[in-house]
């Protein structure tokens, strides 16, 4: 491959790059529907066709910060659940860095201007939701992966289990949004409690 080719990637990825960080901001002040696209290319310091050359539309690039997002959580999971250390330490170590990534201000702004924006377009509610049973999915196996190491047979399934922490984080994220001054900590408290009433249902279930 020329470098001329490799030269035009970089620059491409550069202006998708920026794209994306411009639109975040944008959509963090204004929301989804109150930013235009010319708005985002100006904020960048592109034209509207460069735009174009990189998205198809505003949802689109929306999608594509979601999906970017979730593997990267994914990546930090799998890292945080690789069995290197007792599983109920590499629990709440993953319980603690989901909080490092709620204190993302950004971040908390935009991923809830996805579900409002799901509540109001079909479409797109659609696709945020197959993203994140896919994102379950794949945590999912994960869990399960690590489930030998808490010494008894989970007394649900893990696609359960998983579904459960997913609604903990989102609830505590909402709840962040509303009293911004809720202790980090609360979470650890509520992870811990949980991991220890899935032991104890284990535990029942293998003494029964």
């Amino acid at each position: 491959m020329s470098t001329e080719t490799l030269t035009r990637r970089e620059k491409q990825q550069r202006t998708r790059k920026s794209l994306l960080h411009a639109a975040a901001q944008m959509f963090c002040k204004r929301g989804l529907e109150g930013t235009s696209i010319d708005e985002v290319a100006q904020a960048a310091g592109y034209t509207k066709g460069a735009f174009y050359a990189n998205f198809k539309s505003k949802e689109e690039l929306f999608l594509v910060m979601l999906d970017e997002n979730f593997s990267e959580e994914l990546d930090r999971l799998d890292k945080l659940l690789a069995g290197t250390h007792e599983p109920h330490e590499e629990a709440l170590a993953a319980a603690a860095d989901f909080i490092q990534l709620a204190t993302d201000e950004e971040w908390h702004k935009l991923s809830f201007e996805f579900l409002a924006y799901a509540a109001r377009n079909e479409e797109f509610r659609q696709e945020l939701a197959t993203r994140q049973r896919a994102m379950r999915e794949r945590t999912a196996k994960v869990f399960a992966r690590r489930k030998s190491g808490f010494g008894a047979e989970p007394a649900l399934p893990i696609e359960d289990i998983t579904a459960m922490t997913f609604f903990m984080s989102d609830g505590f994220l909402v709840g962040r949004i509303i009293e911004p001054g809720l202790s980090p900590e609360l979470y650890t408290t509520m992870a811990q409690v949980f991991l220890r009433g899935l032991q104890a249902m284990a535990d029942e279930q293998q003494s029964a």
